[in-house]
């Protein structure tokens, strides 16, 4: 009867905190999202100077991987790569492989 009495209340227990938990965790999520906007808000208008991440140019923060090219006249034609006349010469079964011949059994 004794196992009985502390199963229930263990029970009783557990569910009461799950629903506890289910009530209360939207509240608190809220709360330390609100938190993380406001010191988010206050690093950007303090500039970032005291967070990790700052950006100096104060743009788009992708611009320092954008790749700078010369300007190109128009019109003109730029060819990076050339492939050898070797590649061109060698087309379909020559550079397949080995093929092996076989037969379906049904």
């Amino acid at each position: 009867m004794e196992l009985l009495k502390i199963l229930a209340i263990f029970l009783l227990v557990f569910y009461g905190l799950k629903y506890l938990f289910r009530l209360l965790m939207p509240f608190a999520l809220r709360k330390m999202m609100e938190r993380l906007t406001n010191k988010a808000q206050q690093q950007q208008s303090a500039g970032g100077r005291s967070g990790t991440y700052s950006y100096t140019t104060g743009g788009n923060p992708f611009e320092q991987f954008k790749q700078q090219t010369p300007p190109e006249n128009e019109g003109e034609v730029r060819v990076d790569y050339v492939p050898r006349e070797e590649a061109k010469l060698k087309k379909g079964t020559q550079t397949a492989g080995e093929f092996i011949e076989f037969e379906e059994i049904k």
